[in-house]
């Protein structure tokens, strides 16, 4: 499978017919709009943590760093398809998997969506 950088937001790889894959964003394009707009909404809740949005203090999704990090996955994955069901409903998550070194501690969340418009 080849991964498509899509106006470098975020990086979003097709892979099957409406299932996507998505990570964090650090880009916005004001622009976007269906597909685009919704994958790049999960982009953006997946690179937001809680408290550092102001005025929205549950935007985002709080991430468990400590020891054992099978435990902290399994958290972090409930709370990251809750929060994707509660700021972006028109995407339905079906898989979510972590990129990273758990010996430094670093865990990128890839979530797989099927988006419905």
């Amino acid at each position: 499978m080849k991964v498509h950088l899509h106006h470098c937001m975020y990086r979003r790889r097709k892979v099957d017919r409406m299932t996507h894959q998505v990570t964090a964003t650090s880009n916005i394009n004001f622009n976007a709009s269906g597909v685009d707009e919704i994958l790049q909404n999960v982009a953006f809740i997946l690179s937001t943590f809680v408290i550092p949005c102001p005025l929205y203090r549950d935007f985002g999704f709080r991430l468990d760093t400590l020891p054992p990090f099978q435990l902290a996955k399994r958290r972090n994955t409930a709370r990251l398809i809750e929060s994707i069901q509660r700021f972006e409903p028109r995407a339905v998550v079906v898989d979510v998997d972590y990129l990273g070194d758990t010996f430094v501690g670093k865990l990128e969340p890839v979530v797989k969506v099927i988006v419905n418009e």
